[in-house]
């Protein structure tokens, strides 16, 4: 069940079939239990034809198929498998619509809801005349006594503009999932696509990177997106062909050994136009993503806080907008003659225009919580909390770094982008001295462009921070280019010229230290050698930070005066009060304070000099 538009489709005239077709295999609004996009396409194709139209999503809301049925009902038969017992959810919600105009579930929706377990089934009520809405209702299975997926729930109907009141229900998924013992999408990781990759390796790579080892990182992707790698093609080539990306007597053998891997994805591992996408689909009969899709479908699944699902839908949608050229299956374009001109041209102009549209309303979001994040920086600038970020490639430990700094809790999985919401965490030294470390998004080379404009905001954490920890897989053989590709995007987002240690993780993969300075090689830069997991190094490195922020701080005795108040409120704002007690002769205070806000007028009042 995955690539097709099921049902009668004799009815649908070809331009809305085509229409419809875009979607499937796209994934739109993270987060969003009904994507606005899915909404109005429904709306669209129901009052157009006055019959049900049905979405096939899965909980990472990709579109995996849709239904064509009558004014009554849309037939489901044979698109999920039904063989996995009666404990576990499908993974797949059902989006249909009702002609008539109600948003009640009728019975068949109940009784389809039960016998193919779907996560839920969505109604929503199309007034065919008015081309709207009238609203919308979702039911979800509820587990009986027996633990057996027989009961069932309708939550509304409520009126479009509530929608968002659904969401919600993504975690009541996965408690239902926990409560039999299965694992979220268990049904689809099982059935994991199985995917080919195939990469051009230039003149220039060739210094850096063996052709047996091209491909590792993209493998590593694919795997961390659910999809089971059984073929690598890697082709040496002066430049990428201007129409197969790989030659086309590769993409030929590609086409002929896919089919006995049982492959149907096709994954380059450079980003490549819309029209190399179309050329290699018609090849290979695969289908094809680029390497920038798939780092985004990685995404689209991690984001968990509404900031990360925000910047992975803006990074996703500019991606969309410059995709919309040329003629295909599912978008055609207007011509440069007569003749040429047709349907093609109202949907590429409307879908050009509803995806710059929400681009303006996910920058409008964004910039508000942008402002949230401006004031706590704010805050924290204003109780001088000294600031450590920690960066790096992904998979370089940085979370289980965090972790072992802070005693904390963060998820730390050994996969690619495994965090995606920045984390912030507190070390508390012996003397009582507080840090924040904060944990960021991994870097990867060949990083889309549209991540690092989308995550800017979130990336901007390490210009404000006041000492950069750079994180390195000190077990990866690739580590010296690995290094390359953070310090690059450290420099391209502002922060190159910051204080920065190197912490050199995951020695305890190495027998020595020798041989884990030989895979960073020669380092421009203070380097720490430390195991997250087994905490050796780990004293050593917080020594380290706290001797970077004393070497910058002047501690002070000092006794003011009682009529000067102003002196004893500036200590209190901009530095760190440890003690402070009145005596006859004034107020005796003692603590620490940058030395860059130190003022020669205190020095009439100091007792003692305590300067570090």
């Amino acid at each position: 069940m995955t690539g097709k538009i099921y049902g009668n489709t004799s009815s649908v005239r070809k331009n809305l079939l085509e229409y419809l077709d875009g979607f499937i295999g796209n994934i739109y609004s993270p987060g969003e239990f009904l994507p606005v996009e899915i909404r109005d396409a429904l709306v669209l194709a129901t009052s157009s034809c006055g019959i049900e139209f049905a979405f096939l999503m899965d909980r990472r809301n990709r579109v995996e198929a849709i239904c064509v049925g009558s004014a009554e009902s849309v037939a489901l038969e044979g698109l999920l498998d039904t063989r996995r017992g009666d404990k576990r959810l499908s993974g797949i919600r059902l989006w249909h619509t009702h002609p008539n105009g109600t948003s009640m579930p009728s019975e068949v929706d109940i009784g389809s809801l039960k016998e193919l377990r779907l996560d839920a089934c969505g109604v929503i009520g199309v007034n065919t005349e008015e081309e709207r809405a009238t609203g919308i209702s979702v039911t979800v299975l509820k587990r009986d006594g027996d633990g057996l997926l027989t009961e069932w729930e309708t939550l509304g109907p409520e009126p479009v503009w509530r929608v968002t009141e659904f969401n919600s229900l993504f975690e009541e998924l996965v408690r239902t999932d926990s409560e039999a013992g299965s694992v979220t999408s268990e049904r689809i990781e099982e059935a994991a696509e199985k995917a080919v990759l195939c990469g051009v390796l230039l003149p220039a790579d060739e210094k850096k990177i063996s052709a047996e080892n091209a491909l590792d990182e993209l493998a590593e992707l694919a795997r961390t997106a659910g999809a089971e790698v059984v073929g690598r093609y890697v082709q040496k080539r002066p430049s990428q062909d201007a129409r197969f990306y790989i030659g086309k007597g590769l993409a030929a053998e590609i086409s002929l050994k896919a089919k006995g891997l049982g492959a149907t994805l096709l994954i380059t591992d450079d980003e490549i136009s819309a029209a190399v996408v179309r050329n290699l689909e018609d090849e290979t009969g695969l289908r094809v993503i680029d390497r920038t899709t798939l780092i985004l479908d990685i995404f689209a699944g991690r984001a968990k806080s509404r900031e990360g699902r925000l910047q992975v839908e803006m990074a996703q949608q500019k991606y969309r907008l410059t995709r919309l050229v040329g003629k295909g299956t599912s978008l055609s374009r207007l011509g440069g003659g007569i003749g040429t001109r047709g349907p093609g041209e109202s949907k590429l102009t409307a879908d050009r225009n509803y995806i710059k549209r929400r681009i303006s309303y996910l920058e409008s979001e964004l910039e508000k919580v942008s402002a949230v994040r401006d004031t706590l920086r704010k805050e924290r600038k204003k109780n001088e909390v000294p600031q450590v970020a920690v960066v790096g490639y992904t998979n370089a430990g940085k979370s289980s770094l965090l972790n072992a700094l802070c005693n904390g809790d963060l998820l730390a999985e050994n996969k690619l982008f495994a965090t995606l919401d920045p984390s912030v965490r507190r070390l508390v030294t012996d003397d009582n001295r507080d840090f924040l470390i904060i944990d960021t998004v991994g870097f990867i080379k060949k990083l889309p462009h549209e991540l690092v404009e989308a995550f800017k905001s979130t990336l901007e954490e390490l210009k404000y921070a006041d000492l950069l920890l750079h994180v390195v897989d000190g077990s990866n053989p690739d580590a010296r280019n690995q290094i390359e590709v953070a310090e690059a995007i450290i420099k391209e987002l502002g922060a190159g010229a910051k204080p920065c240690y190197m912490v050199i993780n995951k020695t305890d993969l190495l027998p020595s230290l020798e041989l884990a300075a030989d895979n960073t090689g020669p380092l421009d830069k203070v380097a720490y050698y430390v195991s997250a997991k087994t905490g050796d190094g780990i004293e050593e490195l917080k020594r380290a930070i706290i001797g970077f922020f004393s070497a910058s701080e002047r501690h002070f005795s000092l006794v003011i005066p009682f009529f000067d108040g102003r002196t004893l409120s500036y200590l209190h704002d901009n530095g760190k009060i440890d003690l402070e007690e009145y005596t006859a002769d004034g107020v005796s205070v003692k603590g620490r304070i940058d030395i860059k806000n130190w003022k020669n007028d205190f020095n009439k009042y100091e007792v003692k000099d305590e300067t570090n």
